[in-house]
């Protein structure tokens, strides 16, 4: 008897949960990055102190990953997301207090950046190591595209709801980040996960020291051939279009007036490509085959990427990176859907953290590059450039071993049924003919 179909996401309670409470967390952090700066901004009138505050929060976020994925690792999925809410609840609560009683300063706000930078390290690791106890293996690649559709809608939604609320009165941005984070945390509670620990049944001999822990990420990326194709990309996308922005705005200035409509358009496009390629690649991941999707989307980014170079205005450059923009998602689905399903449960947390990381440390590099570049070369030189490191990719990614072994968990194909057999009539043996007497 064949297995019943897998329920749908819509209708899997504790997948809709899991995916509220993400998407309540990322949109109150988002909220925070714009309304922050704001109250500071009013309060002590400093763009110094504006600029510390985003220092604070990116560093702390940064040095805060590694020792998160080993919290996930080593604790319940669902105590690190009830105390990373609870906690942020609790904070913003307190800060908004202070609004109201205008006691906002340079130490109470670093403070809640980083606080909310250091709780929000380990949450979205553990809900993604959670996505796999609620969603069986052939919908992963699909609850992940509508996990980036999430955060695309977070990322351009989020500041502008928290740029909103500030303009109705300063201290309505923090509440609702309290509520949010409240609600997130009651959404967590309701989701049924496994109560044990990931690491649960290992020995604890087996389990080395915190420090040394930190880096059992990278050991194990180091050991899958899979896992390293996936750094390898990541690293190189984000140098590469980190660099592209540089050489985009650069020529927006030198468009005279013009320039932040420029800038503003390619911004724009490329938001809403990521939006709808999130949207779609749901489908994508169900039609293709992981390896095939892949290979069309290193490709066609390396060949769309040279025509930013043909300098034929604002609305051909935007269009471009749109379409860059409405490929990757379905890569990224793939990919991370695959990572999800192939790293042990009990290494998940440290794995991901490693592979969100690691390429994140380029992001520096591209806009150094480029901008060096931009003093010895022209614009459409240096885009061509960065296209070949593109073009690089595709050619590397088409050869890769790596990219070989990433799981396909696409629903299988039911067989189709056997074409009926012809029937055969048996030939009928002859009777003998009665003689006439003569």
């Amino acid at each position: 008897m064949a297995d019943a179909p897998p329920t749908p996401l819509y209708r899997n309670p504790d997948y809709q949960r899991l995916w509220l409470a993400h998407a309540l967390s990322a949109f109150g952090s988002q909220a925070t990055y714009i309304a922050l700066p704001l109250v500071l901004l009013a309060a002590t009138h400093s763009i110094t102190d504006f600029g510390l505050v985003t220092f604070a929060e990116i560093v702390s976020s940064l040095f805060a990953s590694f020792p998160a994925g080993v919290l996930v690792d080593r604790l319940s999925r669902r105590t690190v997301m009830l105390c990373c809410d609870l906690a942020r609840a609790a904070a913003f609560a307190l800060f908004a207090l202070a609004v109201l009683a205008d006691r906002v300063n340079l130490p109470l706000a670093v403070g809640l950046a980083v606080l909310n930078s250091l709780l929000s390290a380990p949450f979205g690791p553990a809900a993604s190591a959670a996505l796999r106890h609620v969603v069986p293996r052939s919908q992963l690649t699909t609850a992940v595209s509508m996990a980036q559709a999430r955060s695309a809608v977070a990322t351009l939604g989020g500041p502008m709801l928290g740029a909103a609320l500030y303009a109705v009165t300063p201290v309505l941005p923090f509440v609702v980040d309290a509520a949010s984070f409240a609600a997130s945390a009651l959404c967590v509670l309701f989701v049924r996960l496994p109560k044990e620990t990931p690491g649960a049944g290992r020995p604890k001999a087996e389990r080395p020291p915190f420090l040394r822990d930190l880096t059992t990420g990278l050991v194990e990326v180091r050991r899958s051939a899979f896992l390293r194709y996936t750094l390898v990309n990541a690293a190189l996308v984000n140098f590469v279009f980190s660099g592209i922005v540089v050489v985009l705005v650069a020529q927006g200035a030198q468009a005279g007036p013009g320039g932040s409509y420029h800038n503003g358009l390619i911004i724009a496009m490329s938001g809403a490509g990521n939006l709808v390629g999130a949207v779609f690649s749901a489908k994508a991941g169900r039609t293709l085959a992981p390896r095939t999707l892949v290979l069309a989307v290193c490709w066609s980014t390396a060949l769309l990427t040279p025509l930013l170079a043909l300098g034929y205005g604002v609305a051909f450059t935007a269009l471009v990176i749109g379409l860059c923009g409405l490929t990757s998602p379905a890569a990224n689905a793939v990919i991370s859907a695959a990572r999800l399903h192939s790293v042990p449960d009990h290494l998940l947390g440290r794995v991901q953290t490693a592979c969100g990381i690691a390429p994140a440390l380029f992001v520096p590099f591209g806009p150094l590059v480029s901008g060096a570049l931009l003093d010895h070369f022209s614009a459409s030189t240096v885009l061509l450039l960065n296209a070949g490191v593109l073009l690089a990719l595709a050619l590397y990614s088409t050869v890769s071993g790596g990219l070989r072994r990433i799981p396909d968990l696409r629903e299988p194909r039911a067989a189709e049924p056997a074409a009926p057999k012809a029937r055969t009539v048996e030939p009928r043996p002859l009777e003998p003919r009665p003689v006439a007497n003569t």
